[in-house]
């Protein structure tokens, strides 16, 4: 198997992260963004949406959508667990990563329509960003409590969810210097706690 894709974008670290995580060694086919690469015909035919990252798989068939690369992943090579070992315990796991799931998208639109990065690009609208602001706190408090005193999400061990949820937050102190866990001290700490595992090392330019 082979992963299409980069190394910086938070799609793409969800799955090098958990790879990572998990002590799989899948090669990395680099996708330069920059130049189309991803638009093209030729990567079209491995995934008509036009994005990343794409698993090849060993029948030379692809898998798009990162959160279905993981979960493949997962049956294929289940230990160790990344979602649970009992059917209550991935119950769980999943809810969480719906919610940081929804987390990240309700925050790249706020982002979108607020962060000076995007304002070349987007044609920005404070009043969108407003409105969502108010559904990513919300959804930040409810982690937060889900949290509570656990070093991880779901326990004592990470996760999908921890997973799905450091992805794009780092990617948004990184690339946009947003602390988007500032004011949640046990995100806060979560986010400092899981940022010193091996797997979280961010390699910028790479």
């Amino acid at each position: 198997m082979r992963l299409h894709g980069n190394r910086v974008g938070s799609n793409c670290r969800r799955v090098t992260i958990y790879l990572a995580e998990k002590g799989l060694d899948l090669e990395l086919v680099e996708v330069d963004l920059a130049s189309g690469e991803h638009k093209s015909a030729a990567f079209r035919a491995k995934n008509p949406a036009g994005l990343i990252p794409v698993l090849e798989l060993d029948d030379g068939t692809f898998l798009a959508e990162s959160s279905a690369i993981v979960e493949y992943l997962e049956d294929k090579c289940p230990a160790p667990t990344m979602i649970g070992g009992t059917p209550e315990m991935r119950g769980r796991v999943r809810a969480l990563e719906r919610i940081a799931s929804d987390l990240a998208i309700v925050s790249g639109v706020m982002l979108k329509h607020s962060n000076p990065m995007f304002a070349k690009n987007v044609d920005q609208v404070p009043a969108v960003a407003e409105a969502v602001q108010g559904i990513v706190a919300q959804q930040l408090s409810l982690l937060e409590a889900h949290l509570g005193d656990k070093p991880f999400l779901a326990g004592e061990r990470p996760t999908i969810a921890d997973i799905t949820l450091f992805s794009f937050t780092q990617a948004f102190r990184v690339r946009m210097n947003t602390a988007l866990t500032e004011g949640y001290p046990r995100l806060t700490a979560w986010y400092e706690r899981f940022e010193k595992r091996p797997s979280a090392v961010y390699q910028v330019g790479a």
